[in-house]
Formats: C-alpha cells, structure tokens, sequence
C-alpha cells in the first residue's frame, strides 16, 4: 500500500500491506527484518534523522520509535479513513488528511493543533510547501486547497480534471507537483 525509505539509513525502508503490517526491509541483504502491526495505508519516516515513523490504519495514525518498534503517539480524532501523512521538513509536526479533515499534530505534545475540513471538497493528499512552513497544500477533487495555518485562511486553486491523488514538494525548487486521475501531472511554483 505504502513504502518509505529511511533519511539516513541508506539500506533502509519500510512498507505497509492491506493486513496492517509494516514490513522493515534491508536493502543489502535483500530481506525483511522486522514485521509489526499498525499500518495499513500509508507509512512515512520523519524527515532528516528519521527516528519516528509515522503510520496510518483506519482512522487512526500511529507514531513509532523507529529504532525499538515502540509506539510513542496514537493519534486519534479523525472520523473516516486516513488516506495520506506528510512531515513538515523539519519532523516537528504532521498532517494527516481524511476525506473529512486535515490535522495536523505536534510531536512533542501528540496533540492535534490545526484542524480544517472541506468546504464541499473531499480531501485525499497533502504535503507541507516547501518553501512556507505554515501552508499545507491540499489535494482534493479537480482542486488544491492552500492552507495558511497561521491565519486560518484558504484558497482555492482549480487544477485538475479528476481526483488528485498525489502531491510532492523540493525543498530545494520550492516547486509542488500534483498528480491525478485525469492522467496528467503538473508542476506549480
């Protein structure tokens, strides 16, 4: 379902499958060292240093110690499935998209500490912009929605003809693509 390879560890990556499993893979030796549960739709290892890794099942996300496989957060408040995770850059906060809600959670407190739900629009992906640390942009059906966090303040962007099923950023361009049903991929600056 997900697969995310580890900052650091260069031999690293870890997947998750339909069965709620999160598989730790060793590249070098072309095997799986660990098996644990609690990711069955998305997992993603905090930027830089990757000491947490952050999972979703259900409507639930989960917060593991990379290293001992201990969960350090469980993350609880959406009402329907989460789709999609993303990290700001720096690994102190995470957004959580459902098709309901966005939230986007401290590490350190493991409290929610933005919420935003759609205004007609069902939300499926988010990433953090890379060059505004308090914008998340939101993918949704046919349209981004930008969020000023600070302000509490969206806009809408008209991008797509389908659902938008992805999006990434480079914090070295500061350019966001977006991906989507409609079998096209576009770069916004």
């Amino acid at each position: 379902m997900s697969l995310d390879f580890h900052p650091k560890k260069n031999d690293l990556f870890c997947s998750c499958d339909a069965n709620n499993e999160i598989r730790f893979w060793n590249i070098n030796q072309y095997s799986c060292t660990r098996v644990s549960k609690g990711g069955s739709a998305q997992v993603r290892f905090q930027p830089r240093i990757g000491q947490f890794l952050a999972a979703a099942s259900g409507n639930v996300v989960s917060i593991f110690d990379a290293e001992s496989d201990r969960q350090t957060h469980s993350l609880q408040g959406h009402s329907t499935e989460v789709h999609s995770l993303c990290w700001d850059t720096n690994g102190d906060y995470l957004a959580s998209v459902s098709q309901e809600s966005v939230r986007v959670w401290s590490l350190s407190s493991g409290e929610c500490i933005h919420e935003l739900s759609p205004s007609g629009n069902m939300f499926q992906t988010c990433v953090f912009h890379p060059s505004y640390s308090t914008l998340l942009v939101i993918g949704g059906y046919q349209s981004l929605e930008l969020w000023n966090m600070a302000e509490n303040k969206c806009m809408t962007i008209q991008a797509h003809e389908g659902v938008i099923s992805a999006l990434a950023q480079s914090p070295v361009t500061g350019m966001v693509a977006s991906t989507s049903h409609d079998k096209s991929v576009k770069i916004w600056k």
